[in-house]
């Protein structure tokens, strides 16, 4: 951990972005950003997951987002949104098989609309939120 992240190797509940598990060829991630302490750390948490998904290399990967306690100040870190964004569009969307949204707040649910009509379709048909007011675990989904 502390190759991908110095700050995650003194305190791993300051980022939320970690490998899971290989299944079928793809690289599965998970975060659940409300569970990061340094939630609003734009450079720390780009960088970590900059890192990580380097890392993985041409592999094929999902992500696994749980929404659950997200809420209106973690949406507020527009530049971090913002600069993971740049990040997938401008870096790894080529590697990307689907990011899965569960436990989706409606904060979450708003960003994704903003997010759709401004992001390229190749990528945005990748992301899938599930919204059926069912509690869901990353259990499910690996």
């Amino acid at each position: 951990m502390d190759k991908i992240c110095s700050i995650c190797a003194k305190d791993p509940t300051s980022h939320s972005f970690k490998k899971v598990t290989e299944k079928n060829g793809i690289t599965i991630f998970f975060t659940q950003p409300s569970k990061a302490k340094l939630y609003d750390d734009t450079e720390g948490i780009l960088s970590h997951i900059d890192k990580t998904l380097e890392i993985n290399g041409k592999k094929r990967w999902t992500c696994i987002i749980d929404g659950n306690g997200f809420d209106i100040h973690h949406a507020m870190a527009v530049k971090t949104g913002m600069g993971l964004v740049g990040l997938l569009t401008e870096k790894y969307a080529s590697t990307l098989h689907e990011i899965k949204i569960i436990n989706p707040s409606w904060h979450i649910i708003g960003i994704m609309k903003i997010i759709n009509t401004c992001m390229d379709s190749s990528i945005t048909s990748k992301i899938k939120v599930i919204d059926d007011d069912k509690p869901h675990s990353i259990l499910e989904f690996i």
